[in-house]
């Protein structure tokens, strides 16, 4: 089964790519987990919260499904994503192998 769930913030507005056929809408999402070292969670010690990483992930959405996207949402507001994990490989301008890795959403909720 390939399924993520993701709830996160945008790291930056949604970026509308209008194709021939298909629209698609490009979000970067920004999730965060705690810092763990030897079993622990780690706490600042100055404020005594939890540390945390950032992770950003590149979404695709496709048609209809991004139009509220890029009507109703900017940067710093928080989703729920539901999608799949996708994997491609292109050659560039100077003919060097690239990979990447994206999720294709499925479903997206406002928060």
């Amino acid at each position: 089964m390939n399924t993520v769930n993701l709830v996160g913030r945008l790291a930056k507005d949604p970026i509308a790519r209008d194709g021939s056929k298909t629209k698609v809408t490009e979000l970067l999402l920004v999730t965060e987990r705690p810092v763990i070292r030897d079993g622990r969670v780690q706490k600042d010690p100055e404020t005594g919260y939890t540390k945390t990483d950032a992770e950003f992930h590149k979404i695709t959405v496709f048609n209809g499904m991004g139009l509220p996207l890029r009507e109703h949402k900017a940067k710093g507001d928080q989703l729920a994503i539901t999608g799949r994990l996708h994997y491609s490989h292109w050659q560039d301008a100077d003919g060097n192998d690239r990979y990447g890795c994206e999720i294709i959403a499925e479903n997206v909720e406002f928060i």
